[in-house]
Order: structure tokens, then sequence, then C-alpha cells
């Protein structure tokens, strides 16, 4: 289940100052350098970032409308549209960010309490309730901002937004078959989570919850983490 709608409508706010920071702060031809996620550079998680937007807005229109209005045309267009996006000029990049960024935020505001509950279809094919589609573009926004690699880290994830994505990622990395199983503990609290079915022998990874939450979601960590064993296991690639 997914986070609160209030809460994450709050998350998206934080999460798109914190991107929208992030971006700031690098100069056009830093665009054009390499991201964090392979094979793409920062303007092609730019360019993802603000089709995401575009693509959730789609999402909301349906939920308002009662049209059926799917995020892409097809896999293939998505990649083509982030490709094409990525090599436009740095300041138009910068502007579909703002832009996209605020109109989804206005189609969000327009949705009534009844076409909050409409259900949509994502990209992967999952049936959700429109009241979804905050905490969706909260992950987006404060995920690629760490991936950008300039600046911001996993000690900007406010910490509850961070219990919140712990909780989604090991229940989806929970789905997956042969998936390690491993137990997360919160370095100094009570909060713990679990992959798969972990016995006795699988790993017990112990941090800082933003660390945590970073490192389960294949983002680098800055803060304290540390696994049995010394070395932290090798995850598949989530999302």
């Amino acid at each position: 289940m997914a986070p609160g709608r209030g809460s994450s409508l709050g998350w998206v706010a934080a999460g798109t100052r914190l991107w929208e920071t992030t971006l700031a702060s690098l100069p056009d031809q830093a665009l054009r350098e390499p991201s964090l996620l392979p094979g793409w550079t920062r303007a092609h998680v730019v360019a993802h970032v603000a089709l995401n937007a575009r693509a959730l807005g789609h999402l909301v229109s349906w939920a308002r409308t009662g049209v059926e209005t799917p995020m892409y045309a097809s896999p293939q267009a998505r990649d083509a549209d982030i490709e094409e996006l990525a090599h436009a000029p740095a300041s138009m990049l910068r502007e579909r960010s703002r832009e996209e960024a605020q109109a989804l935020a206005e189609g969000m505001g327009r949705l009534g309490e009844e076409q909050w509950q409409v259900r949509v279809r994502v990209r992967q094919g999952t049936v959700i309730a429109a009241d979804t589609l905050p905490w969706l573009r909260a992950r987006e926004v404060f995920l690629h901002a760490l991936d950008l690699g300039a600046g911001a880290h996993d000690q900007d994830l406010p910490e509850v937004f961070a219990h919140a994505l712990l909780r989604d990622v090991t229940r989806q990395r929970s789905r997956v078959e042969g998936h390690p199983s491993l137990v997360l503990r919160e370095e100094g609290g009570e909060a713990g989570w679990e992959v798969g079915r972990p016995g006795p022998e699988a790993p017990r990874v112990v941090g800082d919850v933003r660390a945590l939450a970073a490192w389960v979601s294949g983002r680098p960590v800055t803060l304290p983490v540390a696994a049995t064993g010394g070395r932290l296991p090798q995850l598949p690639a989530w999302l």
C-alpha cells in the first residue's frame, strides 16, 4: 500500500525543490556528462523526469475525465522521446522540466475525492488508484535528484519518506522470483524490513534509514550503512 496522499503530495513538493535546486547547480555543459545511471547522461535523466511528469499527467487526465489515456504510446515511443529531449538545448531541457512539473502539480490539484479513487494503469501494466500517483512522482524526483550526481545525497531524503520508500521497495523486491533474501535494520531504532523469506544466514544490513532507502533502491550511500560479513550484498536493479 502506498503512503497517504497528503504525505505524498508534500513529498512531491519537497522532492521537486531538491530536484530543481540540484539541476540549477549544474552548468549547461555538465548536462552532457554521465549521470549515475548507466548509459544515461544527466540530460537523459532530466528528460526522463520531465516526461515522467507528462506521463503521470496523462493518468491524472484519465482520472479526471474517465477517458483512458496511457502514460506512453509505447515503450519505443517513450525511449525515443527521452532520447530526443535529452539532445535538446539545455535551456529547453530546463524549461520542460519546470513546465511539466508545474502542469502535473496543477492537474493533481484539480482532482476531486471521487476522481482520486479512479483506477488507472501505469506503464508496467499494474492498475492502481489515482491517489497513488503522488507517491510515484515523489519517488521519481527524490531518487533522480541523487542520480544527477551533483550534490544531492541520501542525507537529503526526509526520514519519513525514507521509511515509506523502504516499505515500498522491499515489498516489490520480495515479489521478484529468485531475489536474495535479506534483513534491513535502522541503526539505533526499532524499525526493520525484510526482502523475501530471510533465514538465520540471510545478510543483515544496518544503517541510517536514509542510507538504507538509497541503497535498497540502487543509489549510492554517504551515510553509515554496513552488512554482516563486511560487504554490502549485490542487488538486482530496481525499476
